[in-house]
């Protein structure tokens, strides 16, 4: 029997108690809007990649509230790719540390003024997390679905 490796990921939406989530623009091409996150690393679980990322882009140590949905995404820049999505909780006024070669900028906004420009799968993944919404598992994201580099 083959074996058939996929890439995993894992973002976050990092959301204050008055419901602002927390999301960067990166700082290089696409240069959208994101929730924290990023690729696994040999060895980690979702939960570890996901606390690892947030620690490196924002200095943030969170704890994760609950999982928010997976999402199979055929045509990923990495590949196949598994994207599992967490729900956390941050202080109003986060102390962020970011890297200024990933990360452009940061802000906290209300579920209904979300930035642009934001990916079809970004928007996606956030909108049920912040909804609330248990989709069925795992979600099957449409090709086209990121941004261009």
């Amino acid at each position: 029997m083959d074996y058939v490796r996929k890439a995993m990921g894992c973002a976050a939406a990092l959301v204050t108690a008055d419901g602002r989530v927390l999301l960067m623009r990166r700082a290089y091409p696409p240069g959208d809007w994101v929730m924290p996150g990023g690729n696994a690393e040999v060895d980690e679980s979702p939960l570890q990649t996901l606390q690892r990322e947030v620690r490196e882009e924002l200095g943030l140590m969170v704890e994760v509230e609950r999982l928010a949905g997976v999402y199979y995404q055929a045509d990923h820049r990495a590949g196949e790719f598994i994207h599992f999505v967490f729900v956390a909780p941050i202080p109003p006024d986060p102390v962020v540390r970011h890297p200024v070669d990933e990360i452009a900028e940061w802000s906290l906004f209300s579920r209904d003024a979300l930035p642009e420009p934001m990916s079809p799968s970004t928007r996606r993944r956030l909108e049920d997390a912040l909804g609330g919404r248990w989709p069925a598992l795992p979600v099957d994201l449409p090709p086209g679905s990121e941004i261009p580099a």
